[in-house]
């Protein structure tokens, strides 16, 4: 997962997306083909070892440590083992999507992650009809996703499992969730300068963040899945339009990102620092006392809007600095909708999302260990340099919503993360 070698299964899983994905478009090059089909088959495997067929899954362990390989001596580590329905939602999603691609390679495989799809699909939705929202569990990274990103992740995996398994049953709650995520857009009713971005519920009272960890792609992923795969759905206009609001939304927030064209983390509402609850599942290490009115200065420091509004470049954050992940899950957002409706801004918008990390920067340097002239070495601990590895990314200083970026190889901001890698693939995915 990470520098520490620390590990998220869901992580695994995502990048395993990714890798399938970018994998469908590079199919003339057979050598290339080849070498990302074993790789995301790798990670396929361990999604798919770690799942126990209950609803429950080995989830995450922090390591920091090689281990010897072999059980009951001092190195071994417990793994963290939970059934929580986003995460088998997502998890169904990745495994439909897999079995997909692998139909016209390994028969048996492509059966196998369908099959699993369908039966982690069903563990999520009893559970989310169980309990709604999980309790945030620190070491988790979804600890930040809201209910709405719930809907999201249910309508995207269902849907993806009907594509894969043509069951009507899929495909009727793909429909049902998503309706449910679209009651959370601002479609303009609220007066303010920007539409088409996601509250965290249908009380459109605080709006989607991230800061770390970063999926506001799914959204889209959502509604392009079932725009795609229900072409002939009565509501495809309606989704289609959630997919144009949230496109103009990304194009307002590019005009603030002159002159280097890194997507800003988002329009932020200054009464957000009262929300509490929100604020504990978003910041971790650190606590609401201490830094309420640091959020404050934090969101006065960006370009104000209105009264109460602000545009961010960077995200309000106190722990777990650099915004890689966060930049290019907007930029996933753009190409997924400039590639379905063929919108040419959007898709440049994307571009600019990987020229931000490859040099187009206040540094001049590439974030990309072995791409370019200029890298930095990163905090790489156990498993050392590794050409193509990706930050965290860069970071703000204190209050500040300017770009910083220390000369000194420290975490988080300079630690290698497999999730800044396959976030980069997923917006390379429609770009190629």
């Amino acid at each position: 997962d990470a520098g520490d070698v620390s590990q998220q299964t869901l992580q695994t899983a995502e990048i395993v997306h990714g890798l399938f994905e970018i994998m469908q478009r590079v199919k003339k090059d057979i050598p290339l083909y080849t070498r990302i089909m074993e790789e995301a088959c790798w990670g396929l495997d361990f999604v798919l070892k770690t799942r126990f067929g209950d609803g429950y899954r080995a989830t995450s362990a922090g390591i920091r440590r090689w281990t010897n390989g072999l059980t009951g001596d001092m190195d071994d580590e417990k793994a963290r083992v939970h059934n929580r329905s986003f995460e088998n939602f997502i998890m169904g999603g990745v495994e439909a999507c897999a079995g997909a691609a692998l139909v016209s390679e390994d028969i048996d495989l492509s059966w196998k992650c369908i099959h699993a799809a369908k039966q982690d699909y069903r563990f999520a939705l009893e559970r989310f009809e169980e309990t709604g929202m999980e309790e945030m569990i620190m070491m988790e990274h979804t600890y930040n996703a809201s209910l709405s990103q719930y809907y999201a992740a249910a309508a995207w995996s269902a849907s993806e499992i009907y594509a894969a398994s043509k069951e009507t049953f899929f495909a009727e709650e793909a429909v049902r969730f998503v309706d449910l995520m679209i009651t959370c857009q601002e479609t303009g009713e609220a007066g303010l300068p920007l539409r088409g971005f996601f509250y965290r519920d249908a009380g459109k009272q605080t709006i989607v963040h991230f800061n770390h960890q970063a999926r506001e792609h799914l959204f889209i992923q959502a509604l392009e899945s079932l725009c795609r795969n229900q072409p002939d759905h009565a509501r495809r206009p309606v989704w289609e339009n959630a997919m144009k609001m949230y496109g103009e939304y990304l194009k307002t927030l590019f005009s603030y990102s002159e002159p280097y064209g890194m997507l800003p983390a988002g329009l932020h509402n200054i009464d957000e620092a009262e929300d509490r609850e929100t604020f504990e599942h978003l910041h971790l290490m650190t606590s609401y006392e201490s830094d309420r009115e640091n959020y404050i200065h934090q969101v006065k420091n960006g370009i104000k809007v209105t009264d109460k509004y602000y545009i961010r470049q960077f995200p309000v954050w106190f722990s777990f600095r650099g915004n890689t992940a966060v930049l290019l899950s907007s930029g996933k957002a753009a190409s997924l909708i400039g590639r379905y409706l063929g919108d040419d801004e959007l898709l440049q918008i994307a571009r600019d999302q990987l020229y931000w990390i490859s040099g187009k920067n206040p540094f001049c340097q590439s974030l990309i260990y072995g791409e370019g002239s200029n890298y930095a070495q990163q905090n790489a601990a156990l498993a050392g340099e590794r050409v193509g590895e990706i930050p965290v990314g860069i970071q703000t200083r204190g209050n500040e919503d300017r770009p910083y970026w220390p000369m000194a190889n420290n975490a988080t901001y300079k630690e290698v993360w497999t999730t800044s890698a396959g976030h980069w693939l997923w917006v390379l995915a429609d770009l190629y």
